[in-house]
């Protein structure tokens, strides 16, 4: 069975994936009477393909048992899918390079979030779905509303992701 480390999510090793949502460190723009900072454009989503509208949801992902195996990676071929978690909990992102028709598996890379990151998949991205660590997390998605937008395929072995060093 391969195995793949888990890797700190940074803006850097997840660019070719798609965008990690969080605060920026300095910056910002003065909102709301000077009682909040505003920080634009931290993702690029792409939800129009064939006329589309936005989906905002919330899901609830229970803690995902151990040893992690990756069986099966999804996609969305016409937009992008965003996750923030709800909770200050670390969570999982595993996602894959490949083709149109399936992910490749030798280039699977697993990603664990600090507690204070979402992601934004690329459209078409592979990726496993949600894997909440420790606590059942609560995430807003936000997608692309109207059928033919998901693809499910199983990999033909399963991938374990290290947890720990």
């Amino acid at each position: 069975m391969r195995c793949i480390q888990l890797e700190p999510l940074t803006v850097e090793a997840f660019a070719p994936f798609g965008d990690v949502i969080e605060a920026p460190v300095t910056g910002g723009v003065s909102a709301n009477s000077g009682t909040a900072l505003r920080f634009d454009d931290v993702g690029t989503l792409d939800l129009t393909a064939e006329a589309a509208s936005a989906c905002v949801s919330i899901f609830r992902s229970e803690p995902t048992a151990t040893p992690l195996l990756c069986r099966v990676m999804e996609r969305h071929p016409l937009s992008t899918q965003m996750f923030v978690a709800l909770q200050p909990y670390p969570f999982i992102v595993v996602v894959a390079g490949g083709g149109a028709e399936r992910p490749d598996p030798s280039s699977l890379r697993a990603f664990r979030t600090n507690g204070a990151q979402g992601v934004n998949y690329r459209r078409a991205l592979w990726h496993h779905p949600l894997i909440a660590l420790d606590m059942r997390t609560d995430f807003v998605m936000v997608g692309r509303k109207g059928p033919d937008n998901f693809e499910l395929v199983d990999l033909a072995e399963p991938v374990r992701v290290e947890l720990a060093p």
